[in-house]
């Protein structure tokens, strides 16, 4: 008889031991302590569509990742970064800490020949040449800090968050010239580099720095959705609204030239651009308006 009823009892609790172990294995929403990496999904999308319209020959995913900021609003210096890293951690299965942050380092060196005026003034007919040079040194960073809280118990969630927005970007160049300028060489032979600043005749620059730099604060608020595609990955979309203000740095060169009035070679620094600002407010993406999250 206890056979019987053990069989029975097991017969009854099987079903419900699937069903428990099941729903364990399909926690489809974060739970606490959960951490979560997050990408934009739209370059894969566009190279997705790309792929099957026949533009193979020119496709290729521009970035994958977070956008940190959309840069370029005044100026349009577009020194920003492209790709940040998204990232959450769930204080509980409602409230989480998120961040995004972008990062973007850069040197490039452009060199060009230029006529050596020593040895044509010795040889007429010499050929020689000696190498000008340009650094360009460009570097930029976003951090997004913020909180956000979700609400929904099903597969599609509603998430609303607000942080505090820090962004940067900044610009060098740096000029190295192969004629040296002297009292006897008042105007050596120089490569024009582009976007050089202009100068008083008889002058050349040796160092341009803060163009471009801009420096951006503000609040940021958010509102969007996670569908749960797949037990703790998320398709989502979300739209800012964002307040900030931007003021940019002054420019300053520093340069060379021959001073007639002192009869010497001089080096100087001028100020060469005033440095602007500006405030605004609006709605935009910050972190992927379409995005993919994985919670682990």
């Amino acid at each position: 008889m206890k056979k019987i009823i053990a069989i029975i009892l097991s017969a009854c609790l099987f079903p419900a031991m699937l069903w428990a172990e099941d729903k364990e294995q399909k926690q489809y929403l974060p739970e606490e302590g959960d951490w979560a990496l997050g990408i934009d999904v739209v370059p894969i999308l566009k190279y997705i569509g790309n792929a099957f319209n026949g533009t193979n020959g020119s496709n290729e995913l521009s970035h994958v990742g977070g956008t940190p900021f959309t840069s370029g609003k005044f100026g349009g210096q577009g020194l920003m970064p492209t790709v940040s890293i998204m990232g959450k951690y769930m204080l509980t299965d409602e409230w989480a800490v998120r961040a995004n942050v972008g990062l973007m380092i850069s040197s490039a060196n452009n060199k060009a020949y230029s006529i050596d005026d020593k040895a044509l003034a010795e040889n007429p007919f010499s050929e020689a040449k000696v190498v000008d040079g340009a650094r360009y040194d460009r570097n930029g960073m976003s951090m997004l800090l913020g909180a956000e809280y979700r609400k929904g118990s099903r597969r599609i969630q509603g998430v609303f968050g607000a942080g505090l927005l820090f962004a940067f970007q900044n610009s060098k160049e740096t000029y190295s010239w192969g004629n040296a300028l002297t009292e006897i060489n008042q105007s050596p032979t120089s490569h024009s580099f582009a976007n050089m600043p202009t100068l008083p005749t008889g002058y050349r620059a040796l160092k341009q720095n803060g163009a471009g730099s801009d420096f951006y604060l503000g609040l940021t608020g958010s509102a969007g959705v996670e569908w749960f595609v797949a037990p703790k990955i998320a398709l989502g979309a979300e739209v800012n609204l964002s307040l900030y203000y931007i003021f940019g740095t002054q420019t300053y060169v520093e340069s060379e030239g021959y001073n007639a009035t002192l009869g010497k070679v001089e080096t100087r620094t001028d100020l060469y651009a005033p440095g602007s600002n500006g405030i605004y407010f609006g709605t935009e993406s910050l972190g992927g308006s379409l995005y993919m999250t994985f919670y682990f």
